[in-house]
């Protein structure tokens, strides 16, 4: 019998949601409804009837406009916007639900870790532990300009702020309150132990925060890490930080060799083998026959729009193909995000515009995840890339909401089941506690995060 793999759900608090952003027109999707909590109460109360392990909220923190030169392009098409705040939902959503877990993107780059690690610490309070940090530090231009900047920081320039952010998170969270600081005694009118709540007094190149952290100790401490860097820095960075990565890659070959890099890279600072667990984003096209799967997938096509795709594309990685004939060579570098660029094979000629234009031209693209058929054949297909791939699960990107949930949730999960692929066996406790097999709500002690822990 096979291990269960994790199930989450991707979400954005956006009518046009990344991927396919486009798909927001499809008859049967209801992304409109977007500033409706009832709207979310929906989403997030089927996937905990699902069994799910989490509902993932990416973010952005500015419009995509580089496509055009303007954001035209993508406030028409609804891309990634609006983006309203997902750190506004998840209380909420938390207090609708009982074991749903919640994960948020948040960036290092525009944020500062003494606010982030009160509002996380806070959260990680109100859900009992359902929280985890998607650790991103942000590609967009226009993002960087929303915060007082010239321009994006460099790629590597971002990730050494993103260094000391954790550094410093971790001293609040971990470090600046002893476990057992809290007595709360009205007997003894006595909240904490005096001498078990200090000062971390960081000064740095990016920080100087005097602390300690505002909220104490949370039922995990540090919310539970995710993250989702491609690149060798981002793998470095992965493998000293994550507890799940996020992959945006389908290949199973491509995934299983990435991840032996970055489980080396792990073994290196003193991590042990499997600490790091790993999902895809995957998107799901199923129905009871093969035939009616098929027919659901041309609706999406009908449905899909490929210039919403392309102002997507532009936005992330700083190519305008707006700018493009179909037969120019792509000439534009970015600081953008990398793994989205569709490139060619080593020796291939240059990439061109209509090269991306028909990498594009049908409702997944190319780098994505797809898995269609009947339940059992996506069940089938899963278990087949888990295996090669050495992936832990995956992270469900609905094409339309709430459809491609439901789909899975009635269709694909009892196959799963029956495979061994699916825990349906509700579990309660904090997110890290259901993702580690020793249960531990804390960071382990081989954590990089857990060397700042006051005892």
């Amino acid at each position: 019998m096979s291990s269960p793999l994790l199930f989450s759900l991707y979400e954005q608090a956006s009518v046009g949601c990344g991927g396919a952003p486009s798909l927001w027109t499809h008859p049967l999707d209801d992304r409109l409804q977007v500033n409706s909590l009832d709207r979310w109460r929906n989403v997030a109360q089927t996937a905990e009837e699902a069994n799910l392990d989490a509902l993932f909220f990416a973010d952005v923190l500015g419009l995509y406009d580089v496509y055009g030169g303007s954001s035209d392009a993508a406030v028409g098409w609804a891309v990634e916007a609006p983006a309203n705040d997902p750190f506004m939902y998840v209380p909420a959503l938390a207090a609708l639900t009982e074991r749903l877990a919640f994960v948020i993107t948040a960036s290092t780059t525009y944020e500062h870790p003494f606010s982030m690690a009160r509002r996380f610490g806070t959260l990680d309070h109100l859900s009992n532990g359902r929280i985890g940090w998607n650790i991103v530090t942000s590609y967009l231009s226009s993002a960087a300009r929303n915060f007082g900047m010239d321009e994006m920081l460099k790629h590597a320039d971002r990730y050494a702020r993103a260094d000391e952010f954790m550094d410093v998170f971790y001293k609040l969270l971990e470090g600046s309150w002893a476990q057992d600081a809290v007595i709360g005694s009205k007997e003894d009118r006595l909240y904490a132990r005096p001498g078990a709540v200090h000062p971390i007094r960081h000064d740095g190149e990016h920080f100087r925060v005097e602390g300690p952290s505002l909220t104490s100790p949370s039922p995990q401490r540090t919310p539970t890490l995710f993250q989702a860097g491609w690149s060798p820095r981002g793998r470095e960075f992965a493998a000293k930080h994550a507890e799940v990565i996020l992959l945006p890659k389908k290949d199973p070959q491509e995934i299983a060799v990435g991840l032996a890099d970055i489980q080396a890279r792990a073994l290196a600072v003193g991590r042990p083998a499997g600490e790091v667990r790993s999902m895809a984003l995957a998107r799901i096209v199923t129905a009871r026959t093969a035939g009616e799967a098929q027919e659901k997938y041309q609706e999406l096509q009908r449905n899909y729009h490929v210039e919403a795709q392309l102002v997507s594309y532009a936005g992330d990685t700083g190519i305008d193909l707006s700018r493009y004939a179909d037969n120019e060579p792509l000439t534009t570098t970015s600081n953008g995000l990398t793994s989205y660029v569709v490139k060619g094979s080593p020796g291939d000629a240059p990439l061109t515009a209509g090269d991306v234009r028909r990498k594009f031209a049908d409702v997944t693209r190319g780098t994505d995840l797809l898995f269609i058929g009947t339940p059992g054949d996506v069940a089938r297909q899963i278990q087949e890339h888990s295996e090669t791939s050495g992936l832990d699960g995956y992270m469900i990107n609905p094409l339309v909401s709430p459809g491609s949930l439901n789909d899975f949730a009635e269709l694909v999960v009892p196959e799963l089941a029956k495979r061994g692929l699916y825990d349906t066996e509700p579990r309660s406790g904090t997110l890290r506690s259901r993702l580690r097999t020793d249960g531990a709500d804390l960071l382990p002690v081989s954590a990089h995060g857990a060397t700042f822990r006051q005892t």
